[in-house]
């Protein structure tokens, strides 16, 4: 028997991980079915020594986030079935329902999706994005890593408040940037604690590499990379056919011009029902062209997005 946690809980296989802790394939024992456990932990791990009451304070805050996650009800948020936090624990850990289908970048690995396809996932993910938003909630880090995928291939989206807690330990000891700033909105970079439309950037990034098959912003460095998010030109995407209104509507730096969930909703729908000629609405002051001409695989629009919204007046 391998390793139990919480004397209920048997640890069979490592499935991933990174810098906020392991997941593995376990077994419950008590209910005789296979979950995923997550441990969480700081980037940081001399946090819990340098700073005790910083750690503390952390551990509360993703304990009360995934509290809230697991009176979430839906289809595409990853369900919590149970937290173990004891003295026995250094660190806590999640106990999730476990979705066998893959992640999202490991399908992205295999090729690029189809417009209607990627169409039909973001609306996967903006639903999760609703409900979660609805409790309360911000994701903070919506990306290809954290979509899984059922057999069916329907999204669910993960990680909720993991984010929250890299967010507030984003820096170690030695200044480095902590995790990827690849789908980071850009008024995050900025200072701001972002809203529900920092996730719409984000969710609008993931859709732009689902169907173009390349990030537009990554650079060589992550400082080049960051800099690109905060005013970089983003390249106009040559295959999101009926997607391309959604990526116009939701990759503009100016925040408030991001659609509400309502509006993008519409725009997915028809874009997965393959209408190319969806009107995202008129381009909001302050959006820089980039690039002209019919595009997005036929769409009849113009791209307009890749500056930066101009500085606040007074």
């Amino acid at each position: 028997m391998g390793r139990v946690v919480d004397g209920r809980f048997e640890l069979i296989a490592r499935l991933g991980g990174g810098g906020m802790g392991l997941v593995w394939r376990a077994r419950d024992l008590a209910l005789h079915r296979e979950v995923a456990l997550k441990e969480v932990r700081p980037p940081d791990p001399a946090l819990l020594e340098s700073d005790p009451a910083a750690a503390r304070m952390l551990r509360e805050r993703v304990l009360r986030e995934a509290r809230s996650l697991a009176r979430i009800d839906h289809p595409n948020v990853v369900t919590i079935h149970h937290i173990v936090d004891s003295e026995e624990v250094a660190h806590p850990w999640l106990v999730m329902e476990l979705v066998t289908g893959g992640s999202l970048q490991d399908r992205l690995a295999e090729g690029s999706l189809a417009p209607t396809e990627a169409a039909r996932l973001g609306r996967g993910v903006l639903a999760a994005l609703r409900a979660a938003h609805a409790a309360g909630i911000h994701h903070r880090d919506v990306k290809p890593a954290n979509v899984l995928l059922r057999a069916d291939g329907r999204p669910v989206l993960t990680d909720f408040g993991i984010a929250a807690l890299r967010e507030s330990t984003s820096l170690t000891a030695t200044g480095e940037l902590v995790g990827s700033p690849d789908y980071i909105a850009p008024e995050r970079l900025r200072g701001d604690e972002g809203d529900p439309a920092s996730d719409l950037w984000s969710l609008g990034m993931l859709l732009y590499v689902a169907v173009e098959g390349h990030h537009p912003l990554r650079r060589a460095s992550t400082l080049a990379t960051l800099a690109a998010v905060l005013d970089g030109p983003i390249p106009e995407p040559r295959h999101a056919g009926a997607l391309f209104p959604v990526l116009e509507a939701l990759l503009t730096r100016d925040a408030a011009a991001r659609p509400d969930v309502e509006r993008l909703d519409a725009l997915l729908a028809r874009a997965e029902a393959g209408a190319g000629t969806v009107d995202a609405g008129p381009a909001p002051a302050g959006r820089g062209g980039t690039a002209s001409g019919a595009g997005g695989g036929g769409s009849e629009h113009t791209w307009r997005l890749g500056a930066a919204p101009p500085p606040p007046s007074g």
